[in-house]
């Protein structure tokens, strides 16, 4: 009895320890919430939607997919940086400056935020980029435009007090210099794809602007130009929708086939029993003529049809309605036949 009485005392004196640590950490957590101003009550009914920091997970946007594979963004990455050299050199000639192109990284965004972000006025237009589908834009910073315009008018390389638009003349000025921004842009891109870069329209409100949907996600490649003390951005925003006709040139991963040869020439194996077996009507036209109803329903056994085709011509075998070969007509044993003697169509 008195070992089990003392058992029992350790088990009792072991739990009331543990009671003891247990309070003791809950007091240290309610220490050091109220070192943080929060309120343990607000901690703990938090919903799910709380706002999480930045380091914290970030929710998925499926207006903005994360679909860019590697290989596509190092060649984007390529014809940017060949561009930002090209650049450099370009407009140091053209404008007798120093002047500097850096390439400052890509993003994906749709269409309606980049929007909302453009300045108003600034300088954006609508081009096009073949073989590249659609339209795209190209958005030059105003302050930059102007200080092109000065340098190459024989002014002075400042950048202007006051943001206001375009004159019709400086429009015609910028128009060429969007050219030259898309020329640059063409032989950047040369050793991957040829484009035709054309342009389109010039706005300096950028809520005139159409073309692109709204929820269209783009790419945006990023620039910044330095011209002696002026720097400004420049931004080629693609619809990632218009690399549909070029993808498997900047992503030549998805046109690698998965399929292993064993399995590609059993696939053809069935494409052409599927072929062999499957039933099409073959029709021999001996002639045509046309008539009308009435003709037809005067017809009689005897009567004769005059055919707009002599005897010996040729006649049209077609397939599933379609003219396919020309015959002579013959015959094989106890059968008739028909001799191709002549394919109309090969398909």
């Amino acid at each position: 009895m008195a070992s089990e009485d003392l058992n029992s005392m350790d088990n009792n004196t072991l739990a009331e320890s543990e009671l003891n640590a247990a309070v003791g950490a809950a007091a240290d957590l309610a220490g050091e919430v109220d070192g943080l101003d929060l309120d343990l009550e607000e901690v703990l009914n938090a919903g799910s939607d709380a706002e999480l920091s930045d380091e914290g997970p970030r929710t998925y946007d499926f207006n903005r997919p994360h679909n860019i594979s590697r290989a596509f963004e190092q060649n984007l990455q390529s014809i940017a940086e060949n561009f930002a050299k090209t650049g450099g050199i370009d407009f140091t000639s053209l404008l007798r400056m120093t002047a500097m192109v850096d390439y400052k990284g890509l993003h994906q965004i749709t269409f309606g935020e980049y929007m909302e972000e453009l300045p108003n006025p600034t300088c954006a237009s609508m081009v096009t980029l073949a073989p590249l589908k659609g339209y795209s834009l190209l958005h030059i910073d105003l302050g930059l435009c102007f200080v092109f315009m000065k340098k190459l008018m024989g002014g002075a390389p400042v950048s202007e007090d006051t943001v206001r638009e375009f004159t019709e003349i400086e429009r015609g000025i910028n128009a060429g210099l969007v050219g030259r921004f898309l020329e640059i842009f063409r032989k950047s891109a040369t050793n991957l794809v040829q484009l035709e870069p054309g342009f389109v329209s010039l706005e300096n409100n950028p809520n005139y602007l159409s073309g692109i949907a709204e929820g269209e996600s783009l790419i945006v490649i990023k620039f910044e130009v330095k011209l002696d003390t002026v720097e400004g951005p420049v931004e080629l925003a693609i619809p990632l929708s218009a690399f549909g006709p070029v993808r498997d040139i900047f992503d030549p991963r998805d046109a690698i086939e998965l399929r292993t040869p064993d399995e590609l020439r059993e696939d053809r194996r069935k494409i052409l029993n599927m072929v062999r077996t499957t039933g099409s009507e073959l029709v021999v036209s001996l002639g045509e003529i046309s008539t009308n109803l009435e003709d037809v329903l005067n017809l009689a056994v005897g009567d004769i049809i005059h055919l707009p085709q002599a005897v010996d011509a040729p006649l049209t075998v077609r397939v599933e309605g379609q003219e396919a070969w020309l015959g002579d007509a013959g015959r094989v044993g106890q059968h008739r036949a028909i001799k191709l003697i002549q394919q109309l169509n090969k398909e």
